[in-house]
């Protein structure tokens, strides 16, 4: 079967290496990575590269009423055909945009849609387009009735957070367990978990299997319960009879939520904690709005005094969080289209963005730039697809009050590192970039994230470092640093002192 190469592939935001029924082989950032694979596939197989393809729509191709796909800004856009002019000049409702027609490169008026829940919904925002930037797709399905992960937590999960809570408190759980990990446990003994928790149960129980062949791990073995065994329990999961059910659950949940994301289910008031990034995010949905000649953008990254919803625990944002943040005037903060450092849509330094509190919470202003990615975002304000702010920020020692039952948390002062328009198709890359890095760190020193954080934070506040994982974090410095190749000069010139040296000691 022959391969090709083409910039247009759904999923890709680069280059791709296709088949000819379009299956995507591998996505690049370059021409030549792509070509490369091609190559590579075709001489394995004994089949052609054919060169350059694309997937965008011919003159005579698309007509009213086809479904659509193009790129966009903020990722894959869809909609509907709802006009096509094959010659003149195309104006786009509600905006100053019009698009040239030409036979051989005609315009369409496209409806966009939106993914809600499992489907899709047709938004009030019209955009246009020519034939040459588009793609013909299926109709999109409709959304269906909501769906929703079921987390009732099952005994044998609920059971082995509380023998691990009664473990603990007897002594038994070692000085590796901290204050998070009590929280969650106490709320999985009640029934209660967040996805956050559920998704990560299920990567800790996958890097911890090998902790269970230790002596003591199980019970009926001597020395049960060792601090590695607790640590299971209070993750949820037994050592013993019931430890396939509940990673099994861990599991199949995990998916569940990852497929449900996927979908778009993710539109909640907070976003909880991003797992080991070390900085934390929350997003708000808000009402954005384009204000004068619409390159004045507006809206709230955080409000005040608002609970959240389950992270487990419920969080809450004082007056006066960002008041120390927004007086340091050596702080940049830029404003950027999904947490991607590659679109910027103005920052504090240059004067393009003010950030400023008030009685509802962390007011964001900026004027936008004139790029395709701000124009973009506009019509996407406009269509009510963008109604979420996010933020990135720490919380300093001693920022952040806590309930006793460590079910509330109040956010007292925080330091903000940037703020973002959460669009329909959110990329994390940098914040995903510092999970994996965090993850790599952890598995080299065998702490699990939240001890790896919390050896981070004290280091970062000149606070003591327990010795052991101070250890740990050094022996994989060292083995991670080059070591300088033997100077055999060197060598011998010392050997020859330690010569001189003994014959000198010699009575």
């Amino acid at each position: 079967m022959p391969y090709y190469i083409t910039d247009d592939a759904e999923g890709c935001d680069g280059w791709a290496t296709i088949k000819e029924d379009g299956e995507v082989m591998g996505c690049h950032s370059t021409k030549q990575a792509a070509i490369d694979q091609a190559l590579a596939i075709s001489q394995t197989e004994g089949s052609t590269f054919e060169g350059e393809r694309s997937t965008r729509a011919a003159p005579d191709e698309l007509d009213e009423g086809d479904f659509v796909r193009w790129r966009s800004s903020g990722g894959t856009a869809r909609g509907r055909i709802e006009h096509v002019m094959r010659e003149g000049t195309l104006g786009v409702p509600d905006s100053s945009f019009s698009i040239n027609a030409e036979p051989d490169n005609p315009a369409a008026l496209i409806r966009i849609y939106r993914r809600v829940r499992d489907g899709w919904e047709e938004t009030e925002t019209l955009v246009g387009h020519r034939f040459s930037t588009l793609t013909k797709i299926d109709p999109l399905p409709e959304p269906s009735e909501d769906r929703e992960v079921d987390l009732t937590l099952p005994k044998v999960i609920r059971d082995a957070a509380s023998q691990g809570l009664e473990y603990h408190r007897e002594g038994k759980s070692g000085s590796g367990v901290v204050p998070r990990t009590i929280r969650e446990a106490s709320a999985m003994a009640r029934g209660e978990i967040s996805e956050d928790k559920v998704i990560r149960a299920n990567a800790w129980a996958a890097r911890h299997k090998v902790d269970l062949q230790a002596s003591g791990a199980r019970p009926g073995q001597d020395g049960y319960p060792t601090p590695g065994a607790v640590a299971h329990l209070l993750w949820g999961i037994p050592t013993g009879s019931g430890y396939d059910a509940a990673t099994s659950w861990f599991a199949r949940k995990a998916q569940q939520i990852k497929d449900d994301r996927s979908m778009g289910m993710t539109a909640t008031p907070v976003k909880a904690r991003n797992e080991g990034s070390g900085v934390e995010f929350r997003s708000t949905v808000v009402e954005l709005r384009a204000e004068g000649d619409g390159n004045t953008f507006v809206g709230y990254a955080a409000m005040f005094n608002s609970p959240s919803q389950p992270l487990p625990f419920t969080e809450r944002i004082a007056p006066g969080a960002f008041s120390k943040t927004l007086a340091n005037r050596k702080r940049d903060v830029r404003l950027y289209v999904n947490h991607n450092s590659d679109l910027v849509l103005a920052s504090k330094r240059s004067g393009t963005l003010t950030l400023s509190e008030d009685d509802r919470g962390l007011r964001v202003q900026a004027e936008l730039p004139d790029t395709t990615y701000a124009s973009d975002l506009r019509a996407l304000m406009r269509a009510g697809v963008v109604d979420r702010m996010s933020f990135g920020f720490t919380v300093p020692r001693g920022g952040d009050k806590w309930s006793d039952d460590g079910r509330e948390r109040e956010l007292r002062e925080i330091v903000l590192h940037e703020v973002s328009v959460v669009t329909g198709f959110p990329a994390y890359e940098q914040t995903q970039a510092s999970v994996r890095t965090l993850n790599h760190l952890a598995e080299r020193t065998g702490m699990d994230l939240d001890e790896l954080n919390e050896v981070l934070d004290a280091l970062a506040e000149n606070d003591t470092v327990d010795p052991d994982k101070a250890a740990r974090l050094i022996d994989a410095i060292n083995a991670a640093t080059p070591q300088p190749e033997p100077d055999p000069v060197a060598n011998l010139i010392g050997l020859k002192q330690k010569q001189v040296d003994l014959l000198s000691k010699k009575p």
